[in-house]
């Protein structure tokens, strides 16, 4: 299993993988679904461990098309599914409900599947009514990389697909790439007076916290910043679930 999304994906409906590219990491990124102990790791996502991956004789790999190890390389190996989850066409819940029917059926699992989707879209249904007294401020969804530079979540992440459902306006508008997010100094949250501010842990050094810059942001000045433990930012459905629930509790919803 070389991406978490897949990971993920598989735990949902009921079935472990028997390896994972840096499974130590993803219970501190993903963090649920949990992966059982003795998840064999397989090294880094982008660049796997091919001898240990080729001596476990795996029955199946997923990969996430263009990224990592080809396809055909993987092939070599076993079976590979190669699927596309962030693209150009940034629909990123759109192709994780597509590769979990696509998973489901090649491993027979596909009322798992469909009944796992089934529950998802009625748990986002829920949020939506349970949340129906949200005050309308657009969210900011931001991840600090250093103490002055972020990456917002706009058009094409997965939080964006989740805020859509649940009818809350992300702020951000401008442009993201494959991935759902722009790459920004700490003036894009400024350019949004109005928004939110969600920060998805870990935050900005607490010394940081504390400097003119910091709290001369509207957004902090009006104390409408708001922290949310960590979620997959590049997930499938399990961690658009998850970022839902979250979200709801993190603004009082729970």
């Amino acid at each position: 299993m070389l991406d978490w999304g897949w990971a993920e994906s598989l735990l949902a409906i009921g079935v472990a993988p028997q390896s994972v590219a840096e499974a130590p990491l993803y219970g501190d990124r993903v963090v649920v679904p949990a992966l059982p102990k003795g998840t064999i790791d397989l090294g880094l996502r982008s660049w796997p461990n091919m001898e240990l991956l080729r001596s476990l004789q795996p029955d199946l790999i997923l990969s996430q098309a263009n990224y990592g190890v080809s396809q055909a390389r993987l092939q070599d190996i076993a079976p590979t599914m190669a699927l596309p989850l962030y693209t150009a066409e940034q629909q990123p819940m759109r192709r994780s409900h597509e590769a979990l029917v696509a998973i489901g059926k090649r491993i027979d699992r596909s009322p798992a599947a469909e009944a796992f989707l089934d529950q998802s879209y009625a748990r986002l249904a829920a949020i939506k009514r349970e949340m129906s007294a949200y005050d309308d401020r657009p969210l900011l969804i931001i991840k600090f990389t250093d103490d002055r530079i972020i990456d917002v979540y706009g058009t094409g992440s997965l939080f964006n697909d989740v805020l859509a459902r649940i009818g809350i306006t992300n702020a951000w508008n401008g442009p993201t790439n494959n991935w759902g997010f722009a790459t920004a100094g700490l003036d894009a949250i400024a350019r949004h007076p109005e928004a939110r501010l969600l920060i998805i842990e870990p935050g900005p050094p607490d010394a940081f916290l504390k400097s003119a810059l910091w709290r001369s942001l509207p957004a902090v000045q009006r104390g409408d910043v708001t922290t949310i433990p960590p979620t997959w930012v590049f997930g499938a459905f399990p961690s658009a679930i998850r970022f839902a629930d979250v979200l709801r509790k993190a603004l009082g919803f729970a």
